[in-house]
Order: C-alpha cells, then sequence, then structure tokens
C-alpha cells in the first residue's frame, strides 16, 4: 500500500466514522499525520482499523497519545482494535517511550480499555461552564490550578486542535496567561455542562502512575 493510498483511506474512515468534515480532517492530515506513527490492520489492501499515535510527555517521560481509535462500521466485534492496540504496545517498545495514554469517549469504555492494561490516570477539570463568555473566562480562570504537572504536545498538534475547535464554533480563551480551549458542546448549552477529561494510561513506570497530571490541552 503506498502512503498516498494509505492517508487517503485513512482519511475517508475517519469521516465517515467520527462525521467529521472535510476541513478539519484536512487539517489534521496536513498538519499532524506526519508526527504520528499509524498502526493499521488491513485486509487485500483496504484498513479495517487503526489509530494514531502522536507523541506527547509528561514531565521527563515520553510516550504516545492514542488518538481517534476507529474501526470500519461493517467490521466491528471481530477484534480488530485489540490488534491495533496490540502493534501500538510494539511501536512504543521499538521507540523506547515510556508510556500510552488515551482519554475513552465514553464511559463504558474504561472497562474495555481496562482489559488491555490501561489504568484510570490524572483528572479532568470539572466545572458547570456557564454560557456566557465573560463569565467563561472568569470561572475557567479562577478554577482551574496549573501548578501540578501538564501533558505536553508538539507545536502542530495543539495549532490543529485549536483551529478544529473554533472552525465548530468553540472558544480559544485566554486564562491566566493560558489559551484554553471550551468545543462547541461545552458552550452550547442553557444550565451549563460538565467537562470531564479523565484518562488512561498503559506503563510500567509507577512513578508516573502516581504523578497528580492534569489531562487537557493548552496552548502556551
Amino acid at each position: 500500500m503506498t502512503s498516498e493510498n494509505k492517508e487517503k483511506q485513512l482519511s475517508l474512515l475517519w469521516q465517515n466514522i467520527f462525521d467529521e468534515d472535510e476541513y478539519v480532517t484536512n487539517l489534521f492530515f496536513e498538519n499532524v499525520y506526519t508526527v504520528c506513527q499509524n498502526p493499521i490492520i488491513e485486509e487485500d489492501g483496504k484498513i479495517l482499523s487503526s489509530a494514531f499515535l502522536i507523541p506527547c510527555s509528561i514531565e521527563e517521560y515520553k510516550g504516545f497519545y492514542v488518538y481517534c481509535a476507529l474501526t470500519h462500521c461493517e467490521h466491528r466485534g471481530k477484534g480488530l482494535m485489540a490488534k491495533v492496540l496490540a502493534k501500538a504496545d510494539g511501536m512504543l517498545k521499538k521507540t523506547g517511550l515510556d508510556f500510552l495514554l488515551l482519554v475513552p469517549a465514553e464511559e463504558s469504555l474504561f472497562d474495555y480499555y481496562g482489559k488491555f492494561g490501561f489504568v484510570p490516570f490524572g483528572y479532568g477539570f470539572q466545572a458547570e461552564i456557564p454560557t456566557t463568555y465573560t463569565e467563561i473566562t472568569d470561572k475557567y480562570s479562577n478554577a482551574r490550578d496549573f501548578r501540578d504537572t501538564e501533558l505536553k504536545f508538539p507545536d502542530c498538534v495543539t495549532d490543529y486542535w485549536a483551529s478544529a475547535v473554533k472552525h465548530y464554533g468553540g472558544k480559544v480563551i485566554k486564562a491566566d496567561g493560558i489559551v484554553s480551549l471550551l468545543n462547541e458542546t461545552m458552550l452550547d448549552c442553557k444550565k451549563g455542562r460538565k467537562i470531564n477529561n479523565t484518562a488512561m494510561i498503559k506503563t510500567d513506570i509507577k512513578e508516573l502512575l502516581n504523578l497528580p497530571c492534569y489531562i487537557g490541552i493548552t496552548l502556551e
């Protein structure tokens, strides 16, 4: 499979599964895809399942953020994601990095990823988000504590997230000198909505497991 064919298949699969529009999909593949490792499961030249391993760091530890794990709708329930995660493990060991990290999209997935050695990790900022922009800025600034460890991404990754959030009608706000992202689902509500970015991690490093790490997206 040529790299061009692979990228085209992944782009179409991404749009179909996540209902993403072409603009944001192109943003990812133009700005982030080249820095990712990309385990895939294919059959007869057709990609059936995949994930994007984005490089990231937590203090001195380096690892991969498992982003947009996806499986073709017609091939779910066949254990393909288990094979993708096994390949991700192999890439982690081959590169000598320290951890795999992911944020389950829904509560039920905590049990699923737990079967593969992932455990809950870090904490998410959680608060009721009011509806007006000025209140969001004030409350976000006052509620969040930046003294703990943060998950760090390359600039191209945070630039992509910022552009995607703004494209979908969200806000990029500045609080305490840090630019933070609030997507449209967090803003488009009358009574406020909770943010919860609790993650899961897979690592053999006990010291890393005990770090008080904030899991979120920020731009310096």
